[in-house]
């Protein structure tokens, strides 16, 4: 006895001094070190997302950056002139300011341009505001060189185009074409497999074949006049417009805006938040506990009926809610200073644990991306795993050269694909984001086998369950504010019993009810570095 009892002490001071080994140790400080550096990258990129400030003071002496031209206007330019006339023509004018200006200016044409417009002109100055008056005055633009003056009817410019070459062709939501799941998102995805889902024939999607290159070249051409030519070239980009000086100026102006919107981009944070409530909440997820959280926050949760639950910043110049009513939204960058310190709360931070107030929370998932201004991004966070789809068996007669029957077996592979797809599409209106989401959760609860034929050769195939949370939402949030997406809910019972002990009092019996609910987190910001 006293053997056994030294034998039980040994082996559990092993296992005791086992759990302080230099392995296990190791694994503890690896896993504290990835969390440091998932904090610090998360507080970076929160950093960086922040706009910049409008007034920047650096300490030091003054230098004046701008720069200086090296190029010498020729001295004729700044010679006295009086032009006066009524309705004479464009040739005319051009040969008294080269007169004025030095017997030696030689003047010049570009092939198309009509000399015989007539102009009037009434000016005393300088010859290079002559130039630029005839300039105005005709439509047409001149440039110098030495003695010679070039007058241009037409002129071509390239412009670079803030965009990739080809065209974009997306479908985010449900096809209802076929029986088959044919969800855009991909989420839940079996192949061989077949649904039988009622809803096919109701469906909702959002369908879009966008081409930048085609719609620029068809606004260009609008803006150009019939002599005008615009060439679009997707290979580097670019496009080259050549027209009259005026309308010239005007394709300027559209490209840049163009530009300037093409190159807004958005950050998207998304946080898939599960909760395993407890038996108190077996209706759901109390939103009113929810909400009297943030009452001593620095954010206003919003939760009116008819629009989508959001948590906004609060600021000096937002007011409180009174008597029911939510607070105007206010954009924010995902934390606040509480007054009197120095540590920022994430507005997540106090959702979570507003939630545990009424189960366990737990974060699924938490990826991020940033979606270039009415571009479609992907978010895809999926596992593959193989089954057997079928199993179809041949037997061959015995005869000839095979004194025996043989049976061949050909066994057809399927695969489930599980996890998280997240289609987003961002429209940027000054400081608002329209957002179009579509996603899909899913994941495999069991699979079964199902055996039949003879007893000699039976053969087994695998039916995979999964369960699909699919949600396709259009909506419209302030930069910084977090959309809550909630009603995801999965209820299910589970009875067991031990073959071994069948008595409930020593734990042969056991029943269990899960009650989980998923919650989406989805956070845009709007880089304002990121403009052209």
């Amino acid at each position: 006895m006293l053997k056994r009892w030294m034998v039980l002490l040994l082996t559990t001071a092993f296992t005791l001094a086992a759990c302080h080994s230099p392995v296990y140790n190791q694994t503890e400080s690896n896993v504290v070190d990835v969390k440091i550096k998932a904090s610090e990258a998360r507080r970076k990129s929160d950093n960086d997302a922040k706009p910049e400030p409008a007034l920047k003071v650096k300490d030091g002496m003054y230098v004046d950056t701008t720069p200086i031209s090296l190029h010498h206007s020729p001295s004729w330019l700044q010679n006295r002139i009086v032009l006066r006339g009524d309705q004479l023509p464009f040739s005319y004018y051009s040969r008294v300011i080269a007169n004025g200006a030095n017997n030696h200016i030689l003047t010049k044409f570009q092939p198309g341009l009509d000399p015989t417009v007539n102009v009037t002109m009434n000016y005393t100055g300088t010859v290079k505001g002559a130039l630029e008056l005839l300039a105005s005055k005709s439509g047409y633009v001149f440039s110098v060189a030495g003695n010679t003056v070039y007058w241009q009817a037409y002129v071509t410019r390239t412009f670079d185009i803030a965009f990739m070459p080809g065209d974009t062709d997306y479908l985010m939501g449900k096809s209802g074409q076929d029986s088959s799941n044919s969800s855009s998102a991909g989420g839940g995805m079996v192949s061989n497999y077949v649904n039988s889902d009622s809803a096919n024939s109701e469906y909702s999607n959002l369908k879009g074949a966008l081409s930048v290159w085609r719609d620029l070249e068809n606004t260009i051409k609008q803006i150009i006049s019939s002599e005008g030519k615009v060439v679009v070239s997707q290979s580097t980009t670019s496009v080259t417009v050549r027209d009259k000086p005026a309308n010239i100026e005007l394709v300027a102006r559209f490209i840049t805006n163009l530009n300037h919107n093409l190159s807004k981009q958005v950050l998207v944070k998304v946080q898939v938040l599960e909760v395993n409530l407890e038996n108190d909440y077996n209706f759901g997820i109390d939103w009113q506990i929810i909400a009297r959280a943030f009452n001593k926050s620095p954010f206003v949760f919003n939760g009116n009926y008819g629009t989508p639950l959001t948590i906004t910043a609060l600021t000096p110049q937002t007011a409180l809610p009174v008597n029911g009513a939510a607070a105007p939204t206010i954009p924010v960058i995902g934390t606040q200073v509480l007054p009197g310190t120095d540590n920022p709360v994430p507005s997540y931070t106090i959702l979570v644990n507003a939630l545990n107030q009424q189960g366990k929370t737990s974060i699924v998932s938490e990826p991020r991306v940033v979606c270039l201004n009415n571009q479609v991004s992907v978010v895809r966070i999926v596992t593959s795993e193989g089954y057997v789809a079928s199993v179809q068996n041949t037997t061959l007669a015995a005869g000839g050269t095979a004194p025996t029957s043989t049976v061949t077996s050909q066994i057809t592979p399927g695969t489930i694909v599980t996890g998280l797809t997240l289609y987003i599409l961002p429209k940027i209106l000054r400081d608002k984001i329209y957002l179009q989401v579509n996603a899909d959760l899913s994941n495999k609860v069991t699979i079964s086998t199902f055996t039949t034929g003879p007893s000699s050769s039976p053969s087994s195939v695998q039916l995979p369950t999964i369960t699909e949370k699919h949600f396709n939402q259009r909506s419209m949030i302030k930069s910084g504010d977090t959309l809550i997406l909630s009603g995801f809910r999965q209820v299910s019972n589970s009875a067991n019993a031990n073959q071994v002990l069948t008595s409930q009092a020593l734990g042969g019996k056991a029943s269990q009810m899960l009650n989980k609910e998923t919650i989406v987190l989805i956070t845009p910001i709007i880089l304002t570095g990121s403009t052209a």
